[in-house]
């Protein structure tokens, strides 16, 4: 059964003048107790999906198409009141830039106690919660590090702290946007073995929001490929990675260098016609007038079926989907 489901998603900013689609047509799926991958370059919608389902969009920005169905609850039919009670409680996020999105001004302890008391937890029980929580991630003396400050502690053990309170109201669903950013190699493997780790406790369904393809495909179930606020693929993680079809997801995979492998150059395939055929791949997303991005059909040269056309290659438990407009 689906935890999370977009339907033909759309949103729309308004900038000198002019109405620009900033995400067209996403449609996504994430089963229960199952992990999501969101993956493109900077600049591709994969945060923007997560705003969404917060309901923080960004002033000049509105849904025009679509909608995002939790646990059988329209979002977006949802007023403020209504979308703010599920947020912390049954949604939860681990946002990227742990240091900074702690409070400098408030010790670990003062943070986690207004956190617990958003979500309703009685006075007299939130610390023993927050010294449970603390400890079920594996930081050190959980009575002490409450008193600190985040600039005393290292960037892994901030995102610690943040996975500590996101799980706290044992949450349906996880949001991780970018949740190794900032972090060297060993913290970085160390947080995601913590979100397996708590999301296998906890049963909780994950939206993973990253850049990079290769982690993705060893986190998650599934992926989609975003480029230019489309989805250019969509499938098996296994299958996506080994499998891809759409030149923009060769590409991505392929700028992460290979250190034991022989040097290659950073060019993509044209799949769509079954022929090792080469096309160009730009460096940068496209623009259209006011700055935001075009649409993925000029990013590979090759004109794919449309998303909404599927081309489905049925392996395993599901379908991949590839395709740009």
């Amino acid at each position: 059964m689906n935890m999370l489901s977009i339907s033909h998603l759309t949103l729309t900013a308004r900038l000198g003048g002019q109405s620009v689609e900033v995400l067209r047509d996403v449609s996504l799926k994430l089963e229960r107790g199952k992990v999501l991958g969101l993956v493109g370059e900077s600049g591709a919608g994969k945060s923007m999906i997560g705003r969404v389902i917060a309901g923080h969009i960004p002033t000049g920005f509105e849904v025009t198409k679509g909608r995002i169905v939790f646990d059988d609850t329209d979002l977006l039919a949802l007023n403020r009141k209504a979308w703010r009670r599920l947020l912390g409680r049954r949604i939860a996020f681990v946002p990227q830039e742990p240091l900074t999105a702690l409070n400098p001004v408030l010790t670990i302890g003062q943070t986690f106690a207004e956190h617990l008391a958003h979500l309703g937890v009685p006075a007299a029980e939130r610390r023993p919660l927050m010294l449970q929580q603390l400890d079920s991630v594996h930081l050190p003396n959980p009575t002490e590090l409450v008193h600190r400050y985040p600039h005393e502690l290292s960037g892994g053990q901030c995102q610690r702290v943040l996975i500590a309170m996101a799980f706290a109201a044992n949450p349906a669903l996880i949001v991780a946007d970018e949740p190794t950013t900032a972090l060297d190699v060993v913290s970085q493997a160390n947080v995601l073995r913590l979100l397996a780790e708590q999301r296998r406790t906890h049963q909780t369904a994950m939206l993973l929001i990253t850049h990079d393809l290769r982690l993705a495909s060893h986190v998650c179930d599934d992926i989609a490929v975003l480029y230019a606020g489309e989805q250019v693929e969509y499938g098996q993680a296994t299958e996506v990675l080994r499998r891809s079809r759409h030149p923009y997801t060769w590409a991505l995979d392929h700028a992460t260098p290979d250190v034991h492998g022989p040097q290659r150059q950073a060019d993509a395939r044209c799949v769509d016609t079954g022929r090792d055929q080469r096309v160009p791949v730009c460096g940068a997303l496209p623009a259209k007038p006011g700055g935001v991005h075009g649409s993925a059909a000029g990013a590979c040269g090759a004109r794919q079926r449309p998303l909404g056309a599927l081309h489905l290659s049925a392996r395993g438990r599901g379908s991949h989907a590839y395709g740009c407009r």
